[in-house]
């Protein structure tokens, strides 16, 4: 069932690339917070479950990980630089420092102070939601290694937790350390991961700090959100979709994860949504480009999200699909 709730999620982030806000929320953000609890399951249940013990393990997952999340970003980069080069929108100017930015993808992650802007009117990277995943492989790196020493799970998660509430008290920047940097979400991949390892913890009647952890933080989260509500000290930045994302999605992971029922189309939805995730930006740009604008909305969502889907089909069809044969 995971397939299809990712291939929502990505619809989520879609439509909030395209203005649509529900009761002035940004569904994108509520989406990128329950990617983040999906990846940490992932990688707990890649690391405990699927990998083989013993030496190499940890260069393993790394090994598969980058098998994941390289070879049809790299793509959808590909596709993008074509389309720029061939029509010259939005007045692109080529570095080799930019390009290489653009695809080691971490420096995507602190845009803020690294220029990887490729587009110049207006700015932006070959695939603009891709600041995330520069956050989801930093996550990537540090995960194996909690998942390994208990004591720095602890220790890095309530340091991140620390992080993300100075930032929605806008002590620190609210934007960039309350949703957009590893150093303030770290705590919600742990999270992700302790949902999976939990799980297996529970089924042997033992209660440790993958049980308690999930739901200690979404305790805190409903505290937060209350206080937060009655006081009125929401951020300026994305505040109240965190919170949600985090009340949402830990019940919701850790329900999906309990429920044993297969649906067909799981993988391949699963599989699609991130070529969704990363495609749909080239989608837009290239309907801006033909003159079909949001100026008609009932044609202009629906052929992004066919067309996206049609990118990342051919990405899964004729690359993921052969990729994947390494990484079994």
């Amino acid at each position: 069932m995971f397939g299809y709730l990712r291939f929502f999620l990505s619809f989520l982030v879609v439509i909030s690339h395209v203005g649509i806000r529900f009761y002035g929320l940004n569904p994108g953000v509520i989406a990128v917070v329950i990617f983040y609890l999906l990846a940490g399951h992932v990688v707990s249940r890649l690391w405990s479950d699927i990998l083989p013990c013993g030496p190499g393990k940890l260069a393993k997952f790394y090994t598969d990980r980058a098998l994941r999340i390289f070879p049809l970003y790299i793509y959808v980069s590909l596709l993008t630089l074509v389309f720029l080069v061939v029509t010259g929108y939005a007045k692109p100017e080529f570095s080799f420092l930019k390009l290489a930015g653009n695809f080691l993808v971490v420096p995507l992650n602190y845009y803020m102070v690294v220029d990887t802007t490729i587009l110049t009117k207006p700015d932006w990277c070959l695939v603009p939601p891709a600041w995330s995943l520069g956050a989801e492989l930093q996550a990537y790196v540090l995960l194996p290694l909690v998942l390994m020493k208990k004591q720095l799970k602890l220790l890095l998660a309530a340091a991140s937790f620390g992080v993300y509430l100075l930032a929605n008290l806008c002590v620190i920047h609210p934007d960039y350390f309350g949703y957009r940097l590893i150093f303030g979400v770290f705590f919600v991949f742990v999270a992700g991961a302790s949902l999976q390892a939990g799980r297996a913890a529970q089924s042997r009647f033992r209660f440790d700090f993958d049980t308690l952890y999930p739901w200690l933080l979404w305790f805190l989260t409903a505290v937060l959100c209350a206080v937060f509500s009655r006081q009125n000290l929401f951020s300026p930045a994305y505040t109240r979709e965190t919170f949600i994302g985090i009340l949402v999605g830990i019940p919701l992971v850790r329900l999906m994860g309990k429920l044993r029922v297969k649906l067909p189309w799981n993988g391949l939805l699963g599989s699609l949504s991130y070529g969704v995730f990363l495609s749909h930006f080239l989608m837009i740009w290239l309907l801006d480009h033909t003159g079909l604008t949001k100026e008609y909305p009932a044609a202009y969502i629906p052929v992004i999200i066919i067309g996206s889907t049609l990118v990342a089909y051919s990405g899964v069809k004729y690359l993921e699909d052969h990729i994947d044969k390494f990484r079994k």
